[in-house]
């Protein structure tokens, strides 16, 4: 990891799931490796990138990647789909549009062989242009299909033609599909770029045209996003196979804006510290963070048996459900969220108010991404047992300051049985009462006499 608190994930590659499922993930941890000190990637030749492709990127000034790019194009060039968190500027666009142009050079591409989803016609014109400027030396069809109002006369010949690769947005792909214009069918790459703005504007319409491509892995699919939306994180998983997952936060902790406290405390009594602390800040939404996922298992049961909404958020999940808990935090579904460090990097709910170290980490930089999910202005609670203490010294060594050390006293008010807790916690969640309406009494009505006959 790197000081200034980037956050590298490799979801599937580290959990094995594939053929080669050792070795690939040995060999991805090789690579990472390197990363943990230099700020900036490797050289573009450090890839297995098509020697034409590397003379015209060195032609071009594009001699080193970016962090980003290198974290992705090991994945992409290997096929994998991929789904990536970073900022404006990290060379997300270049990533992918290296890993185009290389599939193009190795074998003669087909007409409408990869789309770029975009969110905007400016956009489109925007990529087109840089990719035609890298591939100028090559007999690529390139095109943009996007335009505010009337498609110009040129783009929709190009479109007609059947190009090599078509920048479009959700709108005008859905409208190139119902004049049957393209060939889905020839689709082998779908790029889609700034997904998470493009889900937020209509989902329903991109869900529509992503339902008439190729199926996740008959196609390679590559999804980008400036911020984690649960909503976009949903249609991904639905339109990309398996897909590998790297997030990059940067930026570091400014401790100074965070409410930072330490108790020693011994394991025995950590439970009833937590229940206090929880109790003291009026139960808010709250990350708490456990070394061990079996404790971190543990310990979410034993809030759920007082009546706390907490959820585990398990590393090894599928994304699926990883992503059902996520919500449910994000809702009022749950109020506390129990994590280790392996799960730490998934979660991309904004800032708390309040997080608890339930085991301190092993390392600084584990408490500095721990930290990251804090709100500016919210505290950070960590417990030192017997264990952590072998750990508290580095941490502060590596910090660069003592973490504040809080009393917990007196202690009747700081330490809570699970009996009275459980009678708090029920007050909290206890449902309002209804006041009773007054309503008009109706006046039964009268039967109807019957009529006289005249007999």
């Amino acid at each position: 990891m790197l000081n200034i608190a980037f956050e590298v994930i490799f979801d599937k590659a580290l959990k094995q799931r594939r053929n080669g499922m050792a070795e690939v993930a040995a060999d991805i941890q090789k690579e990472i490796r390197p990363l943990t000190v230099p700020l900036h990637g490797r050289p573009f030749r450090a890839f297995p990138l098509h020697p034409d492709l590397l003379g015209i990127l060195e032609e071009k000034g594009f001699t080193k990647t970016t962090i980003i790019q290198d974290l992705f194009l090991p994945q992409a060039l290997r096929g994998h789909d991929v789904i990536v968190k970073a900022r404006r500027g990290s060379g997300k666009a270049l990533a992918y549009i290296v890993t185009i142009l290389d599939r193009f050079l190795r074998k003669p591409p087909q007409k409408n062989e990869a789309i770029v989803l975009v969110t905007n016609p400016e956009r489109a014109i925007e990529l087109l242009s840089l990719t035609r400027e890298l591939a100028k030396p090559f007999s690529f069809s390139l095109t943009a299909f996007a335009a505010k109002e009337k498609i110009p006369e040129e783009q929709l010949k190009a479109v007609e033609r059947g190009p090599n690769l078509i920048f479009t947005t959700p709108y005008w792909l859905s409208r190139l599909l119902k004049w049957k214009i393209i060939h889905p069918q020839n689709l082998k790459i779908l790029v889609l770029d700034e997904f998470d703005q493009m889900a937020l504007e209509n989902r329903t319409l991109l869900e529509s045209v992503l339902s008439n491509l190729p199926l996740p892995g008959e196609r390679q699919g590559l999804a980008f996003m400036e911020n984690i939306r649960y909503e976009a994180l949903e249609l991904a998983y639905k339109f990309l196979k398996e897909p590998d997952e790297i997030y990059i936060e940067i930026g570091r902790v400014d401790f100074s804006n965070l409410n930072l406290s330490l108790f020693h405390v011994s394991s025995e009594e950590k439970f009833m510290l937590l229940l206090g602390v929880l109790d003291k800040h009026h139960w808010p939404k709250t990350i708490i963070f456990v070394n061990n996922k079996l404790e971190a298992q543990k310990l979410c049961d034993e809030l759920k048996k007082l009546g706390a909404k907490a959820v585990f958020l398990k590393p090894d999940l599928g994304p699926e459900y990883r992503l059902r808990f996520l919500k449910q935090f994000a809702g009022k579904e749950a109020d506390i969220l129990i994590a280790t460090d392996a799960g730490c990097r998934f979660i991309q709910q904004d800032g708390v108010p309040l997080l608890i170290n339930f085991d301190l980490p092993e390392t600084a930089e584990e408490f500095r991404q721990r930290a990251l999910k804090v709100k500016e202005g919210g505290t950070i609670i960590s417990f030192c047992d017997e264990e952590g203490a072998f750990f508290l010294e580095f941490i502060e060594k590596e910090l660069g300051f003592k973490i504040p050390v809080s009393w917990p006293e007196p202690e009747e008010e700081w330490f809570l049985s699970p009996v009275i807790a459980r009678e708090k916690i029920a007050k909290k969640y206890k449902p309002l009462s209804k006041k009773p309406t007054s309503q008009k009494l109706k006046r039964p009505r009268r039967p109807l006499r019957p009529k006289k006959t005249g007999r």
